[in-house]
């Protein structure tokens, strides 16, 4: 018959019994405090709380990182600003306070093209500065005298004083001038005087002088005084004042050689004669006279005639 310990308990005395049950809640009692033991502790231990810590700080380097970097840099170049003019910096210096190279660039490339800073807010005006860019230098701009921003009635002062001094100086150039005109008839060589001499002549100014210069220079000089009155500005009572030296000292130009250009641009020969003249020596050689010029028919005796001082054949 097969042994039931249950059953067989009973039919051990009582006090056996609390005995066995005695020994049952002793051995219960161990196995838990072993198996409370022997339980890994909750809390990290040292070489753990490094590694918990390296972890978060691996999964936050990206933006931790740079705002580091970006404090210390901050940092730094806060420790380097100092007082300057932004209309004398050089553009080391500049680098130096911390900013972008491309910056500096932008900003020394509009002071080059003639801008002048005159306050702090014109620093904003740089292409690409922002409004930290310049509330981080502001403290320590400090704008030349000579570079600041005149007040209302300065700037009126200026204007007044500079018209004073314009007004003065006409009133004396024009007084010097009048001293230095001619107060007798005088002989000028048209061919030598510089605008200068040419005003001293009465009734000559800036514009006549300049426009018998320019006119001198498109025909290769003068040869006769009556040409003058070709220069429609000239009036006939001004040539008693001028001479031409004998032989006439004027430039001559080979029609033979002388580009299209060249030959266009003297006052005696029109375009289609110029044409005409090139065409002509192209097709039949060369000119060799005066004679021969007046037969192509290309000018007519009286215009040949005008032209003559001016042309040469060889």
């Amino acid at each position: 018959m097969k042994s039931n310990p249950l059953r067989d308990f009973f039919y051990f005395q009582k006090s056996d019994r609390r005995a066995i049950v005695a020994i049952g809640f002793v051995a219960v009692f161990c196995v838990g405090v072993m198996f409370v033991m022997d339980r890994p502790s909750s809390q990290p231990s040292p070489s753990m709380k490094e590694e918990i810590m390296t972890s978060v700080g691996q999964l936050r380097t990206g933006r931790t990182n740079s705002l580091i970097e970006g404090e210390i840099f901050q940092e730094q170049h806060e420790a380097a600003l100092h007082a300057f003019d932004p209309n004398t910096i050089d553009s080391l210096t500049f680098v130096g306070f911390g900013l972008e190279p491309w910056k500096v660039k932008n900003f020394l490339h509009y002071r080059a093209a003639g801008k002048v800073f005159r306050s702090v807010d014109d620093l904003g005006d740089t292409y690409g500065w922002t409004e930290k860019d310049v509330e981080r230098l502001a403290p320590y701009v400090r704008v030349g005298e000579q570079y600041q921003k005149k007040t209302a009635e300065a700037r009126a002062r200026d204007v007044r004083a500079e018209d004073e001094s314009l007004a003065r100086s006409r009133q004396i150039s024009s007084l010097h001038f009048e001293l230095k005109k001619f107060q007798n008839l005088t002989k000028v060589d048209v061919n030598e005087a510089d605008t200068t001499l040419l005003r001293r002549i009465p009734g000559v100014g800036e514009k006549i002088s300049e426009a018998i210069v320019r006119y001198r220079q498109q025909l290769g000089g003068f040869y006769s005084v009556e040409q003058l009155l070709e220069v429609k500005i000239v009036s006939p009572e001004l040539l008693e004042w001028f001479t031409v030296s004998s032989p006439p000292s004027v430039q001559t130009i080979n029609i033979n050689k002388a580009s299209f250009q060249k030959l266009n641009s003297h006052p005696y020969i029109t375009y289609e004669q110029t044409k005409a003249l090139l065409q002509y020596v192209r097709l039949y050689g060369e000119i060799q006279s005066e004679q021969q010029l007046l037969s192509t028919g290309i000018f007519n005796s009286g215009e040949l005639e005008r032209l003559k001082p001016y042309i040469a054949y060889e």
